[in-house]
């Protein structure tokens, strides 16, 4: 039986590390089914299977007459932006390199923060604003764009990285009130419901039973991040477990050349470090902020 650390920053760190591992399972199962179903299909079958299991374990936290929260203002829109970055992260995983398309997606908290700036009018100081710009850096040297080798799914990653930033965004605004398990099950329901539109109009293929098989478990693998991330958040603050979210980089490059035979260039291996640095440094300067704010209002209150 394996014991986990007694700390408890060491075992959300753990969590979080488990949940990164998952996640990058999740994508790797999924690029290989996609390499003979399409795009739509995958999303319909995986979410409805991701579905079940979140109801399951919905059921098993008693949080069944929760379920109609899932209907709130809130919710709803963060649940659309789910399945634009779903379908859109899923088409684009099926055209760049794993490692690099992960790699990028590292930047959405970079992007939070602009978005942040610009449409919730929050102060961001020079320090921030220089991560900000050293990780978007570190994302064109991932993509590498140019018109020689312009490749659409890399500007698709790009607004993948947005997309997902609005998303967390209004993830702020969901009452804290509404369980977790209850939003990843109406996102899981959303994303099947898109997932169904766009495998309509490209149209339906009957699925091998390998290919349920390993979408099967690439849900299960789903659910497990999503459980991860849940113990994660209850025994650590965000940017206490930060490090332990880039491990999902070194679980996408050994996804990428162990599976599918991809090989990063240097100058993307070092836009990967360059995200790294700039979110890690964000995260440090959010911290302090944050612990600026509480000691304000400690000191103002009566």
């Amino acid at each position: 039986m394996v014991r986990l650390p007694q700390n408890t920053a060491l075992r959300a760190g753990l969590f979080m590390v488990l949940a990164m591992g998952s996640f990058v399972a999740n994508d790797t199962i999924v690029k290989l089914v996609g390499e003979s179903l399409p795009v739509g299909e995958i999303i319909m079958i995986r979410g409805a299977m991701a579905a079940l299991i979140l109801l399951l374990i919905c059921a098993w936290q008693g949080l069944l007459p929760e379920l109609p929260r899932i209907g709130q203002p809130s919710v709803l829109l963060r649940s659309l932006f789910d399945v634009i970055g779903t379908i859109a992260f899923v088409t684009a995983l099926m055209h760049m390199q794993i490692a690099n398309l992960t790699s990028v997606m590292q930047a959405v908290p970079l992007a939070v923060v602009l978005l942040s700036m610009v449409f919730l009018k929050e102060e961001v100081g020079w320090r921030r604003m220089t991560a900000i710009v050293g990780g978007f850096i570190g994302v064109l040297m991932i993509v590498k764009p140019s018109v020689s080798s312009f490749n659409a799914y890399e500007l698709l990653a790009l607004l993948i990285v947005f997309a997902v930033a609005v998303r967390d965004i209004l993830t702020k605004k969901i009452p804290a009130r509404v369980p977790i398990f209850v939003i990843a099950l109406g996102n899981a329901c959303f994303v099947t419901l898109g997932g169904t539109a766009l495998a309509v109009s490209q149209g339906v293929e009957w699925p091998e039973p390998w290919q349920i098989g390993f979408l099967a478990l690439a849900a299960c693998f789903l659910s497990s991040g999503y459980l991860c991330m849940v113990a994660t958040l209850r025994l650590g603050d965000v940017t206490g477990t930060a490090p332990f979210r880039y491990s999902v980089m070194v679980f996408a490059i050994l996804s990428g050349i162990l599976v599918f035979g991809e090989f990063p260039d240097l100058i993307a291996i070092l836009g990967m470090g360059l995200i790294v640095v700039c979110g890690l440094y964000a995260a440090h300067r959010e911290a302090i902020r944050a612990r600026a704010i509480s000691d304000s209002a400690r000191t103002t209150a009566p």
